[in-house]
């Protein structure tokens, strides 16, 4: 799809065309999917795809509107908001499917904004935490991602409730070094 994309641009906005695709192309397809399979779409995949198409051809018709100097949020915002847009279109094809279509196009679009970012911070988290040393990424992964007790962790691992809460204190201090200085360099 990026090269049929860049055919529909001139060449001096190709790099942004591309920047927006290689950004956010996998995070839209998953909200789309995610929309259109919450309103249970009997074409979740194809609806998904069709939107963020959709939304692609927006950006490029309107790449010199986008302002790249005010930062990577509000790109991300404008990108987001046109996918909404998109979606509604799809929904309101099908509107007689739809029962919750006209709640899901009026959603205030920070929500979904803030629930994009809550997950991209949480696979930031997850990988941190699987870049440990093994015995702590494994005590973290299975309180934090897993939900499990540490009595559950006990009889899993066969080790005594006691070393569980060191490894869990310790790989926390680690997690939040690690994440700080993950931070750091993503600031950079």
């Amino acid at each position: 799809m990026l090269q049929f994309l860049l055919t529909l641009t001139d060449e001096d906005n190709h790099s942004k065309v591309e920047s927006i695709y290689n950004t956010y192309y996998d995070l839209m397809m998953k909200y789309a999917l995610s929309k259109f399979n919450t309103l249970q779409s009997a074409n979740c995949q194809y609806d998904a795809e069709d939107a963020v198409q959709s939304t692609f051809i927006k950006i490029v018709k309107y790449i010199n509107n986008f302002d790249f100097s005010r930062g990577e949020h509000d790109v991300k915002s404008y990108v987001f908001s046109i996918l909404n847009n998109e979606i509604c279109n799809i929904l309101n094809e099908s509107k007689n499917s739809f029962e919750d279509l006209e709640e899901f196009c009026v959603e205030n679009e920070y929500n979904f904004l803030e629930e994009i970012e809550i997950q991209e911070k949480y696979i930031d988290v997850v990988k941190t935490i699987e870049n440990l040393d093994e015995k702590y990424s494994t005590t973290l992964y299975l309180v934090f991602c897993k939900g499990l007790s540490v009595n559950q962790i006990t009889e899993i691992m066969g080790i005594s409730p006691k070393t569980i809460y060191t490894r869990l204190s310790r790989g926390k201090k680690l997690l939040i070094d690690s994440l700080k200085e993950l931070n750091t360099n993503a600031k950079k």
